[in-house]
């Protein structure tokens, strides 16, 4: 007979002695034999499981662990579930079952595991006698019934469970699976009646009960159902969504969907605007666009028909279609929720081309950037500030020096602007004009990252005009001239990594080994690719006597080299010579 089942619940045998598990490794997806499990548990407690609960509990927490380190031992997990009804952990071992349940399905375990439950199962019956929670231990039972393929007793089961209206989310998970499997739907339908006797208001068994209203064809029922669950949780999108697909399958019109949906509770305008929002959170576009359409029509001085269309639009992709519904509803926005709803369409309508355009001209496609951007809201900063971008790229710096000026018309505060100027006079190489607007940004926000980045790129650009007098002055033999130089350029630009590394080697030059190291490690913090000054490094631990960080050093300088070039300088003869000398030396 086939090996049925919708997830596997497994537990261990449960005799009348206690036990706690000490588990031996074993292969990944391994299936023990009845003498290999009496290895796995070698514990023997007293009768009185809760005289040793605090051995328990560390049993499961060591069982846990070898689980998480050997996730295919599934004779693990068998014992766990075992251990948590040993502890009367019940919800435990009912979650750690359908684990189980699941791998028997996907064909994890093997016939000597199905024999050994027929055992679990003759055995658990036993424990309901004295269990102070004989629902869990039915809901157990169940899932045991359905391994076992007996389907009638996985009922039976599942119906004690619910007459002791036990923890109803663990057992309407039970209910799904056990009917699921058998398809006696009228059966679930009852046992879900049962329950909600105890609470009418339970929402999620109501969805369970419609779902299996809907698999006995009575679409009917399942809509009272369903509209039972909105007249507790009219916001509940989910059912509203699953309510109006019934509706549809029964041929409805629109005006009787709005009717069997609100039943007058709302007012015409409002209905339609909540229907067309539900649906378009669900994705269905075309339906969402049907009631749009009729709000905006008879209801024209109401703004959410607009605003909705404008969505839709959007979604589909007509960029411009969405602009001009917007403008006929800029004024008709008077509520704060419209407003709002206004306000960040209008945001996405420039966002979502923005980023396309911002992408192109990463990519150097400047022209078809500012097609995209013709797109988009034209008093938008950010837009306005891409436009001037790929302007200046394309080699138009007037029109884009004239965005620039439009942005700080609109926006004559904004750092983002300031910033944006700077930008432009760096490229220009103007850095008397790039260092006032990027410092004008950075005093509007002290935070903004890109002013910083640049004032980073602008002082280094002033700091470059030192580095032909401090390479003259080096080669030269000038020391002091040339410290002095690098002093005054590090002070306009402190992370100029150049300027560290001929610090390290005006340093070496004059055999202050010990000073250079700092200057050459600041270098390689700042251009961690420079090769040359770890070489440079190599000579200085060389001269300190500390051979193992010369040898290190001059073994990063040969790996970070390219290969063409690995046999060409002198200072790779000269490394691979110390990297000898010194291993040799060992």
């Amino acid at each position: 007979m086939k090996f049925k089942l919708y997830g596997l619940c497994i537990i261990f045998f449960i005799g009348c002695a206690a036990y706690a598990s000490a588990i031996i490794e074993r292969p990944v997806n391994s299936h023990p034999s009845a003498m290999q499990r009496s290895n796995i548990i070698n514990y023997a407690g007293p009768k009185n499981y809760s005289e040793d609960y605090e051995y328990l509990k560390s049993a499961i927490n060591e069982l846990n662990e070898k689980i998480k380190k050997s996730p295919g031992n599934y004779a693990l997990n068998i014992s766990l579930a075992d251990l948590y009804i040993k502890n009367k952990q019940y919800d435990k071992s009912y979650y750690e079952l359908i684990y189980l349940y699941n791998l028997s399905k996907g064909g994890k375990l093997n016939a000597q595991n199905k024999n050994e439950i027929l055992n679990i199962y003759n055995n658990l019956k036993k424990q309901v006698i004295y269990s102070q929670n004989k629902s869990l231990i039915y809901i157990n039972l169940a899932i045991m019934a359905l391994i076992s393929e007996d389907n009638a007793k996985a009922e039976k089961y599942t119906e004690a469970s619910a007459s002791i209206n036990t923890d109803q989310n663990i057992l309407k998970d039970a209910i799904k699976k056990v009917f699921d499997e058998t398809q006696n739907y009228s059966a679930a339908v009852s046992i879900c009646d049962k329950l909600l006797t105890f609470k009418p208001s339970d929402n999620n068994l109501r969805e369970l009960k419609a779902y299996y209203l809907i698999q006995m064809k009575d679409k009917n029922s399942a809509i009272k159902e369903y509209a039972a669950i909105l007249d507790y949780n009219p916001e509940d999108i989910k059912v509203k969504y699953e309510l109006y697909k019934l509706l549809i399958s029964e041929n409805k019109q629109s005006k009787d969907i709005i009717n069997e949906m609100y039943k007058g509770k709302l007012k015409e305008e409002d209905a339609l605007n909540d229907l067309a929002n539900m649906l378009l959170k669900n994705n269905n576009v075309a339906e969402a666009k049907k009631y749009a359409n009729i709000l905006a029509d008879k209801y024209q001085e109401n703004a959410n028909g607009y605003i909705l269309l404008a969505e839709i639009y959007r979604k589909e992709g007509k960029l411009k279609e969405s602009y001009e519904v917007l403008n006929k509803v800029r004024d008709k926005a008077d509520s704060n929720e419209a407003i709002s709803q206004y306000n960040v369409l209008l945001a996405k309508l420039s966002d979502e081309p923005l980023q396309e355009a911002n992408s192109l001209m990463a990519a150097g496609l400047y022209s078809q950037a500012l097609s995209v951007l013709e797109s988009s809201n034209q008093e938008n900063l950010y837009v306005i500030l891409a436009q001037a971008r790929a302007y200046y790229f394309l080699k138009q710096k007037q029109k884009s020096l004239d965005y620039l000026n439009k942005a700080m018309t609109l926006y004559p505060a904004n750092s983002d602007v300031f910033c944006a100027f700077g930008y432009i006079y760096l490229q220009e190489n103007d850095l008397e004009s790039a260092n006032k607007y990027v410092n004008e940004s950075l005093k509007i926000n002290p935070d903004n990252q890109t002013a910083q980045s640049l004032l980073k790129m602008v002082n280094k650009s002033e700091a470059e005009k030192y580095v032909n007098g401090i390479i003259s002055s080096f080669e030269a033999q000038n020391y002091p001239e040339t410290m002095n130089m690098i002093n005054e350029a590090l002070k306009i630009s402190p992370d100029y990594a150049l300027l560290h590394y001929y610090k390290g080697l005006t340093y070496i030059a004059q055999n202050k080994y010990a000073d250079s190291t700092a200057s050459l490690y600041k270098c390689i913090e700042l251009d961690k690719n420079n090769s040359t000054a770890y070489f440079y490094l190599g000579i200085a631990f060389d001269n300190l006597s500390e051979p193992q960080n010369a040898l290190n050093n001059y073994k990063k300088f040969i790996q970070l080299l390219p290969k063409d070039e690995l046999g060409e300088s002198d200072k790779v003869e000269y490394a691979k010579d110390r990297i000898s000398k010194i291993q040799n030396s060992k």
